[in-house]
């Protein structure tokens, strides 16, 4: 089975700080479900206070308005990460009304202020734990799968397949995947997997080619006995160059596979409420953001040099250039600010 996971109120809350509406944020949901999402997420859970007009919740009740009357087949999901966790003992345990699903963010690794690399994946682990304890499906989100090598992104799986996820995706968070790159990881999961644990693929389109990579997924999932989860958000909407499209994904299944998703709700989604904030921030595919691919960059930069200050793709080729690699991964404004002032001075 192939399930289309609909992240627009979670991802897409990069690009508006998640502030969706308190009418918009109930009606986009529901217009996902009748358009027969297979999963909804519906937003962040955070340690940080609720604002009813924003998808972050730091509370699970906060999100049952929100849910509704539950659509028979549709799973209803909110996001946790690791590095900004919500404490798991502000998590209410699972319950009929509330989401079906916690995904967690799992980080490989972080650096201390002294610049030693910290392992992660076992405070991710326990974190995990916690969430199966209380009763949730979980799927498992390795952020950047390409810095795993083969060694260890097998043992990542090894070490998340025991709590027997719902999935363990395959993420490129920073679009610098090509096809092959991304097939390869999804190989060696397939290889090593129990057959009831999903593999899921989430994408950036930071070199526009999110929508190649999930078809090349749908075609690997005919050789799977295991179902495959892939995640998509209207328009895109999505941090950095943003995600892949769904409504392009979801004709794509209706035509290929005769599904039966509603491409015109999607488009509504679109003109009623996305359409707005484009026009605002802009997401997708740009000259700067592929400079952060190319360079296997945080996108925020990209956001920053390209998006705030207008510099020329070529110029932040050359900013990008001379990052260290650890500057590269961890995106703040005053590194930024420092490497472009330098830049100037030369």
């Amino acid at each position: 089975m192939i399930r289309l996971l609909d992240c627009t109120l979670r991802d897409g809350g990069y690009v508006n700080d998640w502030r969706f509406g308190e009418t918009g944020i109930p009606d986009i949901a529901e217009k996902l479900a009748t358009a027969k999402m297979d999963i909804l997420e519906l937003g962040f859970l955070e340690d940080e206070p609720y604002q009813p007009d924003r998808t972050i919740f730091n509370d699970i009740e906060q999100v049952k308005p929100f849910i509704g009357k539950k659509r028979p087949g549709i799973l209803y999901s909110v996001m946790a990460e690791v590095a900004t966790p919500l404490p798991l003992e502000q998590i209410a345990p699972a319950d009929p009304d509330g989401p079906d699903l916690i995904r967690v963010i799992v980080w490989k690794s972080r650096r201390t202020a002294d610049g030693k690399e910290v392992d992660m994946l076992q405070e991710g682990y326990a974190y995990c734990k916690g969430i199966v304890e209380k009763g949730y499906k979980l799927c498992v989100q390795p952020a950047r799968v390409s810095q795993y090598s083969d060694k260890e992104f097998v043992d990542m799986l090894r070490l998340f397949s025991q709590l027997n996820p719902l999935a363990i995706y395959v993420v490129d968070s920073w679009g610098t995947m090509y096809r092959d790159d991304l097939m390869h990881y999804l190989n060696i999961a397939d290889g090593m997997l129990k057959p009831d644990i999903a593999i899921g693929y989430h994408g950036h389109n930071n070199m526009m080619q999110a929508f190649d990579i999930a078809c090349a997924c749908v075609d690997k999932s005919r050789e799977m006995k295991r179902d495959l989860i892939i995640d998509a958000s209207v328009y895109g909407i999505g941090r950095g160059a943003g995600n892949l499209n769904v409504e392009l994904f979801a004709k794509y299944m209706n035509d290929r596979f005769g599904c039966d998703y509603d491409v015109d709700l999607l488009l509504e989604i679109y003109d009623r409420y996305v359409a707005k904030i484009y026009e605002q921030t802009k997401w997708g595919f740009s000259l700067g953001f592929f400079q952060t691919s190319r360079y296997l960059c945080n996108p925020n930069y990209g956001s920053y040099y390209e998006q705030e200050l207008g510099l020329p793709a070529s110029q932040i080729a050359a900013l990008l250039e001379g990052m260290t690699p650890e500057d590269r991964v961890i995106y703040s404004r005053a590194k930024a600010e420092a490497y472009l002032q330098a830049y100037q001075a030369r």
